[in-house]
C-alpha cells in the first residue's frame, strides 16, 4: 500500500511540473518579440537639415501637406508648412522626416488626442510638451515646433550611431529609455511605424 502510495504521489508531482512548464513556455510565446537595429531601411533619410536643398524640400513638403492635411484650411496648411521648415532649420531636422513623422502621429490634425492623452500634431504628452518650453500643443506653430524639438533630441541620442534615424523614431514613439534597455531593439509594431514614416518620407517629391 506505501509504493502505492508514493507512486501516486510521484505522479501527482510531476503532472504540476509539467503543467508549470507548459505555462512558462506560453508566457514566454506571448511576450513581444523585438527587432534589432540593424534592419536595412532603403532610401534612409539624412537627419539634418540641407540648406541647398531648402527651396527644393519647401516646395514638396507643401504640395504634400496641402494635399493631405484635409482638416485644415488652405490658411492653416501654409502655416503648418511655414512652421516646418521654419523649426526644421532652426534644430536642423530633414523637413522633409519631419513632416511624414507628423503625419503619421496625428495626420495633420492639430486638434488630435490619442488614448493616452498624447496632443497635437506630434502626439507629445503634456509633461513631455511643457518640458520643451511648449505652452500651447494644440497650436500649430507650437505643435510644429514640439515635434522638430522632440524629434531632434532623439536624433541626438543616437548620433554616430549607423542606424541613427530608424533608433531616433523609434524612441520618439516607444521612449529612448526603453529603446536603450532593449539594446537598441524594437517591437514589430514600431518597425512598422518606422517602415510607415519612411514611405511617406520617400513619397514626399
Amino acid at each position: 500500500m506505501e509504493a502505492a502510495a508514493i507512486a501516486v504521489i510521484l505522479i501527482f508531482v510531476a503532472s504540476i511540473v509539467s503543467t508549470v512548464s507548459h505555462k512558462g513556455a506560453d508566457y514566454r510565446e506571448e511576450k513581444p518579440s523585438q527587432v534589432s537595429s540593424s534592419i536595412q531601411y532603403e532610401n534612409l533619410p539624412a537627419a539634418d537639415f540641407n540648406q541647398a536643398t531648402e527651396e527644393q524640400d519647401r516646395s514638396a513638403v507643401s504640395f504634400y501637406v496641402i494635399r493631405r492635411a484635409k482638416k485644415l484650411s488652405r490658411d492653416d496648411a501654409e502655416t503648418l508648412v511655414n512652421s516646418v521648415m521654419d523649426y526644421s532649420k532652426k534644430y536642423n531636422v530633414n523637413p522633409k522626416l519631419l513632416t511624414a513623422l507628423i503625419d503619421r502621429e496625428s495626420g495633420f490634425d492639430p486638434m488630435s488626442v490619442s488614448s493616452s492623452n498624447a496632443q497635437g500634431l506630434g502626439q507629445l504628452l503634456p509633461a513631455t510638451s511643457a518640458s520643451l518650453g511648449i505652452r500651447d500643443p494644440f497650436n500649430i506653430d507650437e505643435g510644429a515646433k514640439g515635434a522638430a524639438i522632440y524629434t531632434r533630441m532623439m536624433l541626438d541620442r543616437w548620433a554616430g550611431n549607423p542606424n541613427q534615424v530608424p533608433l531616433a523614431l523609434a524612441s520618439y514613439t516607444e521612449g529612448y529609455n526603453q529603446v536603450l534597455r532593449a539594446g537598441g531593439e524594437y517591437t514589430p509594431a514600431t518597425a512598422t511605424y518606422i517602415k510607415g514614416i519612411l514611405d511617406v518620407y520617400n513619397s514626399i517629391r
